[in-house]
């Protein structure tokens, strides 16, 4: 039986502390998005089938990207997966070898992955950018990277993400 968490009123409220990890031990990205898309299944955010499409789609079309600060991954699959909106968030012990979006070679060091499930393309294109802006902005990810615990993670990036114009 899946656990549930309270449908979202606004994007912050995608938010949960039972889907943010801090220091997660993955020996790869595989294990690291397994691991944070079975979570999401297991809450019943996603459809049983959401983590073998994340794992899918990220070997088709690689998420990782390197940014001013930190190197990160923006994993994610269709809508056709998620029944209710939320992001997974984690900060790896150790990076892992992330393939760099737009590329099939190049290798980035990722310690951060974003995991959004939105429920139309049109939310998914928001949800990216407004991380991406977050993620641009300096010291944000210094910040996340070196959160003590989950819910100073959680505090944080609420904190930003709201303070984007919508």
């Amino acid at each position: 039986m899946a656990l549930s968490i309270p449908l979202p009123t606004q994007e912050s409220d995608m938010l949960h502390l039972e889907l943010v990890f801090i220091n997660l031990q993955a020996r790869d990205r595989e294990e690291a998005l397994s691991f944070l898309a079975q979570r999401m299944a297991a809450l019943g955010v996603v459809s049983p089938d959401f983590p073998a499409a994340v794992l899918a789609r990220e070997k088709a079309f690689p998420t990782g990207l390197q940014m001013p600060e930190a190197a990160l991954a923006l994993p994610h699959t269709e809508t056709r997966f998620v029944l209710q909106p939320a992001l997974a968030a984690a900060v790896l012990a150790e990076p892992v070898e992330f393939i760099a979006m737009g590329t099939e070679m190049q290798r980035l060091p990722v310690r951060l992955i974003f995991m959004p499930a939105v429920l139309h393309p049109d939310d998914q294109i928001q949800w990216l950018y407004r991380l991406m802006t977050v993620c641009q902005t300096p010291g944000f990810l210094p910040r996340l990277l070196q959160s003590p615990d989950r819910a100073s993670f959680l505090g944080f990036l609420r904190a930003a993400l709201n303070a984007v114009p919508r």
